[in-house]
């Protein structure tokens, strides 16, 4: 829509200012009298700018992929124990006799 009301905008204003030069079509034709080159030129600019087409990007979703948690069996006689591992200064869940 911007595009547009500016495009809509400068047709007007360049077509106002084509009229402004004082000589009406009587007796002076100065110029080669082409002067619908440049109406031309920006006519099919400004056309050309309004049919290209919108492009949209759209981010992907990301996938929820549930994993089942797997059952844990403890062997008879055996617990698990939460401990500190001194390499990498973080809790594992160890299996320790009872």
């Amino acid at each position: 829509m911007k595009k547009i009301l500016l495009a809509l905008v400068l047709s007007l204003g360049l077509t106002s200012t084509a009229f402004a030069d004082g000589h009406h079509g009587g007796y002076y034709r100065g110029g080669s009298g082409n002067y619908w080159v440049a109406p031309l030129i920006i006519g099919g600019a400004v056309g050309y700018a309004l049919s290209q087409p919108r492009t949209v990007y759209v981010q992907p979703q990301p996938q929820v992929v549930y994993v089942p948690q797997p059952q844990v069996v403890t062997p008879y006689g055996y617990h698990y124990e939460n401990l500190l591992d001194a390499n990498c200064n973080c809790y594992r869940t160890v299996l320790v006799p009872n």
